[in-house]
């Protein structure tokens, strides 16, 4: 017997994840035959292309009658995540003044996943203001990328809102003769005028 056995190679397989790579199976060759035996599959090699997203492997299998007439067949098997990071928008905040806003802070996203790489990159996108005052209502955006660069963002509300009232204390009392004594206004009586934004303006009402 010097005819070689014949055999189909495998359907072509495309997985997520390297996790998702199959071991070898010989029963994925169906098709096998020979003119004088039942030819024996047998496992050779894998034999990956060295990249990633996507990485493609080779997988060989040989097929062997019984007099030692051989071929190899192969399978592909695509390693390719297409699959986006999941995470939630981070919790809203409020602050009274500007100078409580807070820096941006990666480790307020607290639920970041994916389906192939296990901790995904968490960066500041940037921040934007609606352009109002009192409140101003500033979006900040944050990325979520996996090692194959899939990617999402997630977005957290910072309300800047001063709802506190300024302090101040009564000016001293004044006690006059007549009503011609009775002084002009003048705001400067109002000593201690205080705010949590700044210097409160003090007027005549």
């Amino acid at each position: 017997d010097t005819t070689l056995p014949t055999a189909s190679n495998p359907t072509p397989i495309v997985v997520q994840c390297s996790a998702d790579v199959p071991l070898p199976n010989v029963a994925v060759v169906t098709d096998e035959a020979d003119n004088c035996s039942t030819p024996t599959v047998a496992f050779v090699s894998d034999v990956s292309n060295g990249n990633t997203c996507p990485e493609i492997i080779t997988r060989t299998y040989s097929v062997t009658d019984n007099c030692g007439n051989s071929i190899n067949i192969t399978q592909t098997i695509t390693v390719d995540d297409t699959t986006l990071p999941t995470a939630s928008n981070p919790a809203p905040i409020a602050v009274q003044c500007s100078a409580d806003f807070p820096l941006p802070d990666v480790a307020v996203v607290i639920d970041e996943a994916d389906n192939c790489t296990a901790v995904p990159i968490v960066q500041h996108v940037g921040d934007v203001s609606d352009g109002n005052t009192c409140p101003e209502v500033i979006t900040r955006t944050y990325s979520v990328t996996d090692n194959c660069g899939n990617s999402i963002n997630v977005t957290q509300t910072i309300t800047v809102d001063d709802t506190t009232l300024p302090t101040a204390s009564n000016p001293t009392s004044i006690n006059v003769e007549c009503m011609d004594d009775v002084p002009a206004f003048d705001i400067t009586v109002v000593t201690d005028e205080a705010d949590n934004q700044g210097t409160p303006i003090v007027a005549f009402v």
